[in-house]
C-alpha cells in the first residue's frame, strides 16, 4: 500500500551495469541478502562486452531477478529503462561497481514508511577501493556536502538558480514510484550529452573519449531533475553503500581544476535542460523562494551555507515582484536560512 504508514513499501532495486563483470556478483549478492519476498531486482546491462552476460546467466533462475540486455545507450538511459520496468513502491538505485551495506534496505523501508510525505531518499556513502588516495579525496568532497540527517526540505529554486546537488552518488538514491513516474514523463526531453569547451579539454588534460567529457552522470541529472520537480527529500547519515573508487572512475581521477570546471559546466547544463522540460518560469514567485529557503535544513559546513545564500539571493533577485520586496528578502535571507528549517529526524 503506497503512502501508508502501516504497510512497509515493496522495493525494486535497479542495478545498472556496463563492463563491470568483476564487481557485479558482489553488487547483486549485497542486494539479494537484504530483499524481502515481495521485492524485485532489475538488472539492466548496457551492452557490456566483457564477461557480464556470463555472470548474469548465473542469476537467471532467481525468481526475483529480471535481466534486461540492451545495446549501449549510456548510464542515464540505462537507469531510466530500469525504472520504467520497476514495479515497487520504492525504487532503489545501484551502480554495479558498488554494493549495498548491511541494513540499508531495511532503513530505507523504515524511513519510507515513517515519512510518507517524502519521496526522495538518499544515504551517505562509504568510499573505498583500490585507489586509496582518491577514496580519501572523495570522502573529503562528500563531507563538504553533508547535511543533517532527516528532512532536508525542498530545493527547487536553489537548483534552478545555482544547480544545487542535494543528494549522493547513484547508489545512495531511492525514489518513490510517484516521483519515478514524473521523471519518466520527462524522459524524451532528458539526455546525457555534455558540451565541454575544447580549450578546457586541452588545459585540464581531459580525454575527448572520456565519458566525463561526452556524457552527464545519471545521478547529476536525476538528483537535480527531482529537485526541480519539487521532491521532498530525506537524508540518512548512516552509510548505505560502498562507493568503489577505482581506476575507471574517470571523474574521481581528474585534478581539482578540472573538477571545478566540470562541476560548474554540468550543473548549468542540467538545470537548463530540466527547466526547459518543465517549462519553469524565468521569474519565480518571490514568496515561493522565501518559503523554500525558510524550510531548508542547515548544511553542516559554512561553505555549503554560503553557497545556499548565493543561490537563494540570485533566485530572489530574479523573482517576480517589486524590486524593493526582492532586495528586502535578500537582506532577510540569512535569518530565513540559518535560524529556521525543518525539524530534523533522530
Amino acid at each position: 500500500m503506497h503512502g501508508s504508514v502501516m504497510t512497509p513499501p515493496t522495493i525494486s532495486v535497479v542495478v545498472n551495469n556496463f563492463n563491470y563483470a568483476r564487481y557485479l556478483p558482489e553488487a547483486l549478492d549485497s542486494v539479494l541478502s537484504q530483499i524481502e519476498p515481495h521485492d524485485e531486482v532489475i538488472v539492466v546491462d548496457d551492452g557490456s562486452v566483457d564477461e557480464s552476460s556470463a555472470v548474469l546467466a548465473r542469476y537467471a533462475d532467481h525468481p526475483q531477478i529480471t535481466v534486461i540486455m540492451q545495446h549501449n545507450q549510456g548510464q542515464l538511459a540505462t537507469v531510466l529503462n530500469g525504472l520504467a520496468a520497476a514495479k515497487g513502491a520504492l525504487c532503489v538505485l545501484l551502480d554495479s561497481d558498488d554494493y549495498l551495506l548491511p541494513g540499508h534496505l531495511a532503513r530505507l523501508r523504515g524511513n519510507a514508511q515513517e515519512y510518507p510525505d517524502e519521496n526522495f531518499f538518499f544515504a551517505a556513502a562509504q568510499p573505498g577501493g583500490e585507489n586509496a588516495a582518491s577514496a580519501v579525496s572523495m570522502r573529503e568532497t562528500l563531507a563538504k556536502m553533508e547535511v543533517p540527517a532527516g528532512a532536508t526540505g525542498v530545493s527547487r529554486w536553489s537548483t534552478w538558480a545555482g544547480g544545487e546537488f542535494l543528494g549522493t552518488p547513484t547508489s545512495g538514491l531511492a525514489l518513490r514510484d510517484t516521483l519515478v513516474a514524473r521523471l519518466l514523463a520527462l524522459r524524451s526531453q532528458l539526455h546525457d550529452e555534455v558540451h565541454v569547451a575544447g580549450w578546457a579539454i586541452r588545459l585540464f588534460g581531459m580525454k575527448k573519449t572520456s565519458h566525463v567529457v561526452s556524457r552527464l552522470s545519471a545521478d547529476g541529472v536525476l538528483v537535480r531533475a527531482s529537485s526541480l520537480l519539487g521532491a521532498r527529500k530525506h537524508y540518512c547519515g548512516t552509510p548505505g553503500f560502498f562507493y568503489r573508487i577505482h581506476g575507471t572512475n574517470a571523474f574521481a581521477g581528474l585534478g581539482t581544476a578540472a573538477h571545478i570546471y566540470l562541476r560548474i559546466t554540468r550543473k548549468k547544463q542540467i538545470a537548463l535542460m530540466v527547466s526547459a522540460a518543465l517549462d519553469i518560469p524565468s521569474r519565480p514567485p518571490l514568496q515561493a523562494v522565501r518559503t523554500e529557503a525558510a524550510q531548508r535544513s542547515r548544511p553542516l559546513r559554512l561553505k555549503r551555507r554560503l553557497t545556499l545564500w548565493i543561490n537563494y539571493s540570485r533566485a530572489m533577485l530574479c523573482a517576480a515582484g517589486p524590486l524593493a520586496a526582492r532586495l528586502r528578502s535578500v537582506v532577510q535571507l540569512p535569518r530565513l536560512l540559518f535560524s529556521q528549517g525543518p525539524t530534523q529526524a533522530k
